[in-house]
């Protein structure tokens, strides 16, 4: 998931280096990526219609709980204390 001032909020999802899927959680109606639908489940687990051209007003916590629920860590607030680690998918951006 990126995050800054100047970025979009932007969850991304690959598998053994191939990028699958691409979120923008505020808009997850925009969807990319060779398997744009692949977290479709989770979005409804969460109440949001992924066909709905609707605004999450905020998005983070969403993003959150499906990264949460791909790979079975809670994210906690010691989490967010540490450094994070993080990597550049190529062509996901």
């Amino acid at each position: 998931m990126r995050h800054d001032y100047a970025a979009r909020h932007c969850l991304a999802y690959a598998v053994d280096g191939e990028y699958l899927n691409d979120i923008d959680p505020t808009f997850p109606i925009e969807r990319r990526g060779t398997d744009p639908d692949r977290l479709n489940r989770y979005l409804r687990e969460l109440g949001i219609d992924p066909a709905a051209d609707d605004r999450i007003d905020n998005a983070i916590p969403a993003a959150l709980a499906i990264a949460s629920r791909i790979t079975g860590v809670v994210i906690t607030p010691e989490h967010l204390r540490r450094p994070i680690l993080g990597a550049a998918i190529p062509g996901a951006y």
